[in-house]
């Protein structure tokens, strides 16, 4: 069997939308995973299913595995597969060992490539307000590393570093900002040179403790900083204050909790691919710490869709939800082997543009599509747009919107079609995680089976604020005694509107 690549690839300083595109493809199309502690672990979700994957990361002083061990792993899995992606956070060659690893697979005959990474010496920077040069402040800079043995100080020759005009980029050196700062000072520098320390930089957890080579150790301890940190010496601290873009979006420094629901993947011609919250996305955008927890998952049940071939052309296929659409075209496509033909002549009803804009992914225009993400304004739609008798074929999920029911007029023949389940997970949680719940600003609820979901595992753990995105999830939240802002518009854009005016 020939032997696999290996491509050493950077994951950037944390924010995943950092990465690169030639990152990317590479994560997407591996066979293996080998992934180090500071990748951000979202980016695992980019890759195939079935690729395996490999933690190797170090903590301050305790490895998972020895630098020694994770080359030969390389060299194994390049035997065993035909990409094998090393992840590592930042960029792979900036103290990141990838120069070793790359020369042991070389001298093992392993083919490597390499993909650059966005460094936190740079974006660490910028994600707090501060170039790391500026005319007339800093002519340059130097990034040094301040890693060092267990309980010994950092071996840095401090007489090198001595000139003003270039910034200084101190990385893994949290818990050496006592003697970074002595050192300097003895050297020569001033005691009143700025400094800046800054925890989890383009995380939306990022933390910034400011002062002075005099001051700065204090400053961290009353900050109560965690690793990763990037420790910034030079002039250009002092611009942070007016070019700190990123902590001056509208929800940096909340939290959201935030239950999600695994939806069921199926898509015309792209086969499955892993799902990403947009609303989840949104919150982070906009600045927001979120604990998203999965409430449980979709999946399609399987029907007969033999009477379609009997149905009369006065017939409308309503979907009540995005994973309707995709729990019926499975059916239709993969269980009953039938194409679109099959479908050709009737007419489609949808419930909010997102289940209308998944019908339009498999080659369907909604004929009646509600305003408002509601079964009754559906309802209405319909009793208002089709003509008596009209035959209506409903797929949906078990539970769906009693009011949709209530309200559709009598005059149809209307056959309710149960095509996907919410199921959910046999977990026990720990307190670790109710704790963090409790310590959340605010609930942000998307659907009646998110809220009973938090209410029945972390009924008291619940912040006080409590989000929802329309009537049925909010009468799930109030039968539980609790308060809840409702979203006027029943989507996720509504519910983000709803967030971002309160917080």
């Amino acid at each position: 069997m020939a032997l696999g690549k290996v491509v050493l690839v950077g994951a950037g300083p944390g924010d995943m939308d950092l990465l690169t595109i030639k990152a990317k493809k590479y994560i997407q199309i591996a066979d293996c995973i080998i992934y180090d502690r500071l990748v951000n672990k979202k980016l695992l979700a980019i890759g195939r299913k079935d690729s395996e994957r490999i933690f190797v990361g170090k903590a301050n002083h305790h490895h998972t595995m020895p630098q020694q061990q994770i080359n030969e792993l390389l060299v194994s899995k390049a035997r065993e597969h035909k990409l094998i992606v090393r992840l590592k956070g930042g960029d792979p060659y900036v103290f990141g060992r990838g120069g070793e690893e790359a020369l042991y697979l070389l001298e093992n005959n392993i083919e490597v490539d390499v993909v650059p990474g966005v460094s936190s010496s740079i974006a660490a920077l910028e994600s707090a307000g501060i170039p790391i040069t500026h005319r007339g402040l800093s002519k340059g800079f130097q990034v040094i590393t301040a890693h060092s043995k267990k309980d010994e100080p950092a071996d840095i020759d401090y007489s090198l570093l001595q000139d003003e005009t270039v910034t200084l980029v101190f990385l893994m050196g949290l818990s050496h900002v006592k003697d970074i700062s002595e050192g300097l000072i003895k050297a020569g520098r001033s005691k009143d040179t700025p400094v800046a320390v800054i925890s989890q930089g383009t995380a939306n957890t990022q933390k910034v403790a400011k002062g002075t080579l005099a001051t700065i150790r204090s400053a961290v301890e009353q900050a109560a900083l965690e690793s990763p940190a990037t420790i910034v010496v030079g002039e250009v601290v002092g611009l942070s204050d007016k070019l700190n873009f990123f902590e001056q979006r509208p929800l940096f420094g909340k939290k959201f909790f935030l239950p999600t629901i695994e939806g069921f993947d199926y898509s015309l011609g792209k086969g499955r691919s892993p799902q990403i919250n947009s609303l989840e996305k949104s919150l982070e955008d906009a600045g927001a710490q979120v604990l998203s927890l999965k409430a449980g998952q979709i999946l399609p049940i399987e029907l007969d869709l033999s009477f379609l071939a009997d149905a009369k052309k006065q017939t409308c296929i309503v979907f009540t939800s995005a994973n309707g659409v995709k729990a019926f075209f499975w059916n239709l496509f993969e269980i009953n082997h039938l194409d679109n033909r099959a479908i050709s002549s009737f007419s489609f009803a949808a419930i909010g543009e997102k289940t209308a804009k998944t019908l339009r992914d498999f080659g369907f225009n909604a004929d009646i599509i509600s305003t408002r993400q509601t079964g009754k304004d559906l309802a209405e739609k319909l009793n208002s747009s089709l003509v008596a008798e009209t035959s209506i074929f409903w797929f949906c999920q078990s539970n769906s919107s009693e009011d949709f029911e209530s309200t559709l007029s009598s005059s149809f023949h209307m056959k309710k079609y149960i095509c996907y389940e919410h199921r959910g997970f046999d977990i026990v949680y720990t307190d670790e995680i109710k704790e963090e719940i409790s310590k959340c600003d605010a609930a942000v609820f998307t659907s009646g089976s998110n809220a009973r979901f938090a209410i029945s595992n972390f009924l008291e753990y619940l912040p006080s604020t409590i989000y929802s995105i329309g009537p049925a999830c909010s009468k799930a939240i109030e039968n539980a005694g609790k308060e809840v802002k409702e979203a006027t518009i029943s989507s996720y854009d509504g519910l983000l509107q709803l967030v971002s005016e309160i917080s």
